[in-house]
């Protein structure tokens, strides 16, 4: 971190922690909330990111238009915004086919909101792909981001083809497209049992493009991605460290939008604005804790 780094950095209200009660299990269904709600509610809690599940992006396509879209954002306070989640970018059959439609969508809609990353999933372990068809692909997603001005950043997820740290930063640099990077999320490299001062060595720099925090228990609940999506913790409230997970990203030389990704039945129950409050104040206290 330099001296000029600011103790709190611009903080993005991923599309869960800003969902409400929205279904997390499969990801496919919009918010039953409304979305300029959302906006509104967090900028008032004090983010200054906003990030967009496809399914909420199309349903505003399809109703607020983008240009309305936008000016709400603006309106609010609302400067990052990351859309997601693309899965199955290496596929064939049907499931390319819903995927490649998912990336046209999120593409289609990088230039009218402005949007700085999107947000790339792993495959599933169970669903191997061979290593060198899932290089060839992320080359071509990649270069697609590049001609839309944007960029895509993947995560690793212990139950997934890219389980390790270690496994995405082989597949960033060996494709080493300036347009493809990393997203360091901190359950899943909690969950893969990885040493941050590890990561920190490992990773390169130039290719950390995303980070997300939130907490966990040391205990896992259910499988893992039961876990991961019913279990997470407001930050500092967990066993991760999140305060030690933060000084390692800044070791890495991170400089850009911090997400933070609340997924839990707990927070799915709170009323929104409280939600939304309560994220930022516990992430907030936690850069104070690292930085300060």
């Amino acid at each position: 971190m330099s001296a000029r780094t600011p103790i709190l950095p611009d903080l993005i209200a991923s599309c869960w922690t800003a969902g409400g009660n929205a279904d997390a299990r499969g990801g496919k269904t919009p918010c039953p909330m409304d979305l300029r709600l959302r906006i509104e509610a967090a900028g008032r809690s004090g983010w200054t990111g906003f990030g967009l599940l496809h399914a909420d992006l199309i349903q505003a396509r399809d109703t607020l238009g983008y240009p309305l879209l936008r000016r709400i954002l603006d309106d609010n306070g609302i400067k990052q915004v990351e859309l997601e989640y693309l899965l199955d970018w290496w596929a064939a059959g049907e499931r390319r086919v819903q995927s490649d439609q998912v990336r046209a969508d999120l593409l289609a809609a990088v230039g009218p909101l402005n949007a700085q990353h999107l947000k790339i999933g792993p495959g599933m372990l169970a669903d191997p792909v061979e290593s060198d068809l899932m290089r060839e692909n992320w080359a071509q997603l990649c270069q697609q981001a590049a001609v839309e001005g944007t960029r895509v950043a993947i995560e690793s997820a212990p139950y997934s083809y890219f389980p390790t740290v270690d496994s995405i930063v082989s597949l960033v640099t060996d494709v080493d497209h300036p347009s493809g990077g990393l997203l360091l999320d901190i359950w899943h490299v909690y969950r893969s049992g990885l040493d941050y001062a590890a990561m920190v060595a490992m990773v390169p720099p130039k290719a950390l493009f995303a980070v997300e925090l939130c907490d966990a228990k040391a205990t896992v609940i259910g499988s893992l991605f039961e876990d991961t999506i019913n279990q997470r913790q407001l930050c500092g409230q967990g066993d991760a460290d999140v305060a030690s997970f933060i000084r390692a990203i800044d070791q890495i030389g991170f400089d850009g939008a911090w997400g933070v990704e609340i997924i839990s039945n707990a927070h799915r129950s709170r009323p929104l604005e409280l939600g939304l409050t309560l994220a930022y104040q516990t992430t907030r206290d936690c850069f104070l804790r690292a930085r300060g």
